[in-house]
């Protein structure tokens, strides 16, 4: 077993953890950012970051298709990680099929990785976390958990820069290298990609919701969904 694949079978663990109904909710949260931050680090930790090795990663493309109940929220949860993880992504706006939202991701074979575990955990977290009330209220619920789920990851992340010297110009890197073939592979990028962040700027509304749910809310309710799988390109 290589240690790529040990890494990826501690992460499986951890959030496997997570995903347990039995998991207080703060307690799966801390586990969503231990998780980020054993990949966030894995590749800075298994090259030294003066040889800059990066520049010789390839980057690829994977397509996630979310289906079910607040596809459009969940794709926004998506976009959030996929700026995390050094990988940006986009909605595909022209998708004929109203009833799934088609997002395309760009980034590393790792950071890849890290987007799809921390994206199905997350979204698993919001089925069994989301209270009960009606569907404004649910819409609102996921733009605040949004926020906190990017807010939560952009805080591991200065604290994984702090303490390793040199890593923030290497995932400032990577992430400006998915971003500029995301560019070069996607001509109509122009107009889809203003019109999804104009969405996710309206999320100030959603704030207090997000607050309230990282500070242990219990009233829980169920949806019914379907995670989409990615797809490599």
């Amino acid at each position: 077993m290589t240690n790529r694949d040990n890494l990826h079978a501690k992460v499986r663990a951890i959030l496997e953890k997570a995903n347990h109904p039995n998991t207080p909710q703060a307690e799966a949260e801390t586990a969503l950012a231990l998780a980020f931050r054993l990949m966030q680090k894995y590749d800075i930790d298994e090259r030294s970051v003066s040889k800059r090795t990066f520049d010789n990663e390839t980057v690829m493309t994977k397509t996630f298709v979310i289906t079910g109940q607040y596809r459009v929220r969940r794709g926004t949860l998506l976009w959030n990680i996929a700026n995390a993880v050094s990988c940006h992504s986009y909605r595909d706006m022209m998708e004929p099929n109203p009833t799934q939202v088609i997002m395309v991701a760009f980034g590393t074979e790792n950071d890849l990785f890290s987007l799809e575990a921390l994206y199905t955990a997350a979204d698993l977290l919001a089925a069994r976390s989301i209270p009960s009330g009606d569907r404004r209220f649910k819409t609102s619920w996921w733009r605040g958990y949004c926020e906190a789920i990017g807010a939560k990851l952009a805080k591991e992340h200065q604290t994984i820069v702090k303490e390793s010297p040199g890593v923030g110009l290497v995932l400032v890197e990577r992430a400006e290298r998915a971003r500029r073939v995301m560019v070069q592979n996607t001509p109509h990028l122009h107009s889809s990609t203003s019109n999804y962040r104009s969405d996710r700027e309206a999320f100030g509304a959603g704030h207090r919701a997000g607050q309230q749910f990282s500070s242990g809310r219990n009233s829980f309710g169920n949806s019914s969904r379907q995670i989409g799988i990615g797809s490599n390109g």
